[in-house]
C-alpha cells in the first residue's frame, strides 16, 4: 500500500492519511456488505481521503460513508440515481437494490460522466461501471490489491 500511495501522490493526487489508523465504517454499511476484503479495510484505515488534483475522482474512505455528514455526492449516489430512474417500477427497483447489495463503491468519478469502481462481494473482484446504466459493469481486477497494482502499471486509468 505504501508503494501505491507514493505512486499516486507522484501523479498529483491529494492524500490525507488517517492518523488514528482506524476505519470508521458505519454498522449499516458493514451489515449490508458482509464480505468486504481485509485489504480494503486496511486501505481505509490508513487513508482518510484520496482525491485527484482536479477534484473529479476520489476514493471512498471512511468519512465518505458517514451518514451524518453532508457530502456533495453520497457514497451510494449512483444507486440513488438509478432508483430515481426506475420511477416506482418495483421490479426494476428490486433489481437495482440487488445489484448494489453486492457491489460496494470504492471510487467515484465525475471526470467524463459519472462512473465508479466497486468491490463485488461474491469474490472480491473490482468492477467498473458508468452512466447511463450503472448496473452494467465489467470486472477490471481480481482483487483490491490487484486493482492497485494495475493502476501503478498504467493498466487502469483513474
Amino acid at each position: 500500500m505504501e508503494e501505491f500511495l507514493t505512486y499516486i501522490k507522484e501523479q498529483g493526487w491529494i492524500i490525507e492519511l488517517n492518523e488514528k489508523r482506524e476505519h470508521r465504517l458505519p454498522q449499516v454499511i458493514r451489515e449490508r456488505y458482509i464480505s468486504i476484503p481485509q485489504q480494503w479495510f486496511d486501505f481505509i484505515s490508513a487513508v482518510k481521503s484520496l482525491i485527484n488534483d482536479d477534484d473529479t475522482t476520489w476514493f471512498l474512505c471512511g468519512d465518505d460513508f458517514d451518514l451524518q455528514k453532508e457530502h456533495s455526492f453520497r457514497w451510494n449516489e449512483w444507486e440513488i440515481i438509478s432508483l430515481e430512474s426506475a420511477e416506482s417500477d418495483t421490479e426494476w427497483e428490486s433489481e437495482i437494490r440487488d445489484f448494489w447489495n453486492f457491489h460496494l463503491p470504492i471510487i467515484m468519478s465525475v471526470k467524463s460522466g459519472y462512473s465508479y469502481y466497486a468491490i463485488f462481494m461474491e469474490n472480491g473482484s473490482i468492477v467498473y461501471g458508468s452512466e447511463p446504466e450503472f448496473e452494467e459493469c465489467e470486472i477490471v481486477a481480481n482483487s483490491f490489491e490487484d486493482f492497485l497494482l494495475k493502476i501503478m502499471k498504467g493498466e487502469i486509468s483513474i
